[in-house]
């Protein structure tokens, strides 16, 4: 059973985003769907979470989970990713989020993206040797995107003997909208669902803005947010 605690969301919008219905982002997300235990929200660019924002998070006891989504599908289909992780890092401790303490850094793709493995090692490596664990969130639905599901595959084999780098994954589908009472989220042909640490099943929307509802595999996801 996926337990209500190990709920939680994601946005590019920040969390007290005012909606139409007089809402903030955050106050609709838990009257839809109750208290989310992590919100991710995107570490640089013109939609990074503020200082401020971690805060107001962490007064609600609820846990800021660090996405990285500073990528286009030409970027990420390249061979050489540790620019874009260190990128990351440095975003990551612009914020304060404290290098050696097991923090993910998710680089987030986009569910059609063509994806390189040899991106994903070197974006993996940079990571984890700037002091963070490196993640990947991404669709391996292989039949919308049979790429994410091979290169993924290609980066666990080629990386095995550095273990991973510590990578953990997340998957972007199946929507199905509700409280999911198995965890059946897909994944990369070279994994298994336990491998996979969060799953974005459904989405909530008011207007212009809207917010991924997601799942943690177990409570030990959550230690590796900030």
């Amino acid at each position: 059973m996926i337990w209500q605690q190990f709920w939680g969301a994601d946005s590019l919008y920040p969390v007290d985003s005012k909606l139409d219905n007089g809402y903030d982002l955050y106050s609709w997300v838990m009257r839809k769907h109750g208290f989310p235990a992590f919100w991710g929200r995107p570490i640089t660019g013109k939609n990074k979470i503020s200082k401020e924002e971690m805060e107001f998070l962490r007064e609600r006891q609820c846990k800021t989970a660090i996405y990285f989504t500073e990528l286009t599908e030409a970027v990420v289909s390249a061979s050489n990713g540790t620019e874009y992780a260190l990128q990351a890092v440095s975003g990551a401790e612009e914020l304060g989020v404290a290098a050696g303490e097991g923090i993910a850094i998710f680089a987030v793709f986009d569910r059609e993206w063509s994806i390189n493995h040899n991106w994903m090692i070197s974006f993996a490596a940079a990571i984890n040797a700037g002091g963070f664990v490196p993640a990947f969130i991404g669709n391996a639905d292989s039949s919308v995107n049979f790429n994410f599901n091979r290169q993924c595959g290609h980066f666990v084999r080629a990386s095995e003997e550095d273990e991973y780098f510590g990578a953990i994954f997340g998957a972007t589908e199946p929507k199905t909208g509700r409280e999911a009472a198995v965890w059946t989220p897909y994944y990369p042909s070279d994994l298994s669902a336990e491998r996979i640490a969060l799953w974005q099943n459904g989405t909530v929307i008011c207007g212009s803005i809207s917010a991924n509802t997601t799942y943690a595999h177990d409570e030990s996801i959550l230690s590796y947010m900030w």
